[in-house]
């Protein structure tokens, strides 16, 4: 509902200055819904120059229109119940030191959405600027997702390098391709939203993996899979339980100083060529009995991904409860699922390894060694490998 006089945007449209004043009502319906017929204001991309607020007229079914790619250079402020409509192949990029405040409410949600109901109709919104202030509570996307950046493919919200967002609360549906991108660099906290009615949820650079929270759904798209790309991890990640399957692409690295905790139940697919490297840092892959890790190729069937190579002597390195299947894409070089370079250390029990083209464990020794003397196991299961545990 609207309580007080609203005195907060001067556009120039045109030669003419428009004061948009908004009054309370007792009559405007449940949570502001607009009353009226109003027609909505045609923004000049010219205006995201400056600083900007948007306001919401609850006589206005849509407040905005925009048919210009804005290039946001300022803080873009919008208030609670604000609805936006971009016409085709249009969005908005932050750069510099440029922002976003969009705070709707629970009652009055941003809406920002295509001037038609066809996904990717248009581009969505790119952040590349550097303030780590920007921020987006309860705000719905929709029909976005044409755009692509420096190879990035379709995707509604794209974080670049040293780009950073909040996002809590919100949604996006019917993307054209990828509802969310936020690549190597990026500084993203995501909790509460939703990514459905997209063609993917999902695609996040390793380095930003810990920040994937449970408390997001992921479900009910074409491809339900949070994509994870390659890189280096040298913090201390803990990859969540979410309601989707983690998908590895390339090569994940876990180095000096870094570690990965998996927590139990989370469901790894493995891309074609995809391995997980741990050099110097360390790596938990800790489920239970009811909720065991299930690390799998994205497809099924022996020696569609490489391995889980291990070549440090953390003490962290564990793997328990986790059912490993379809690795040792090329046998001759991947020998194990687990590979273990010379003295790496490894506790290993009560996991099942199942449909692999190479050996369950399989370690290298140092000419002066008959076993490695970092390396314990327990309770493992082997069903349809060519071999079970090998250290040579």
């Amino acid at each position: 509902m609207k309580n007080q006089l609203k005195k907060m945007l001067l556009l120039t449209i045109c030669t003419m200055s428009l004061l948009v004043v908004s009054c309370s009502s007792d009559d405007d319906g449940p949570g502001g819904d607009p009353v009226g017929d109003a027609p909505p204001i045609e923004l000049d991309c010219s205006l995201f120059a400056d600083d900007l607020t948007l306001v919401n007229n609850p006589d206005a079914p849509v407040d905005y229109i925009i048919n210009c790619n804005g290039q946001v250079k300022g803080k873009l402020t919008i208030e609670p119940g604000v609805v936006i409509e971009f016409g085709p192949d249009v969005g908005l990029s932050f750069h510099g030191t440029s922002s976003i405040h969009a705070m709707g409410t629970a009652d009055e949600r941003i809406i920002m959405r295509g001037t038609e109901s066809s996904p990717g109709w248009w581009s969505g919104l790119n952040f590349i600027t550097t303030n780590n202030t920007g921020i987006m509570e309860y705000v719905d996307i929709s029909y976005s997702g044409g755009q692509t950046y420096n190879g990035i493919g379709e995707s509604s919200i794209i974080v670049y390098n040293r780009g950073a967002l909040i996002m809590n609360n919100s949604s996006i549906r019917h993307s054209e391709g990828t509802a969310y991108t936020a690549v190597s660099g990026s500084k993203v906290s995501l909790e509460n939203n939703t990514f459905t009615e997209n063609v993917a949820p999902m695609t996040m650079t390793c380095k930003n993996a810990d920040k994937i929270s449970a408390s997001n759904d992921f479900t009910g798209n074409e491809i339900d899979k949070v994509t994870i790309s390659d890189g280096a991890v040298g913090e201390n990640h803990v990859w969540q339980n979410i309601n989707v399957p983690y998908l590895i692409q390339g090569t994940l690295r876990v180095v000096t100083g870094g570690s990965v905790t998996i927590e139990p139940g989370v469901e790894i697919e493995m891309a074609t060529g995809s391995n997980i490297n741990v050099e110097s840092g360390g790596l938990k892959i800790v489920g239970t009995e009811a909720l065991p890790i299930i690390i799998r190729g994205e497809n099924p069937g022996p020696g569609f991904w490489k391995d889980i190579s291990i070549s440090g002597t953390n003490g962290m390195n564990e793997i328990a409860y986790a059912k490993i299947s379809g690795a040792g894409e090329n046998p001759d070089t991947n020998k194990g699922a687990v590979f273990l370079y010379y003295s790496a250390q490894l506790n290993i029990h009560d996991t099942e390894f199942k449909d692999l083209a190479s050996c369950g464990v399989y370690g290298k020794l140092l000419h002066s060694q008959s076993s490695n003397p970092n390396y314990t196991s327990s309770n493992l299961t082997f069903i349809n490998t060519p071999c079970n545990e090998a250290f040579e």
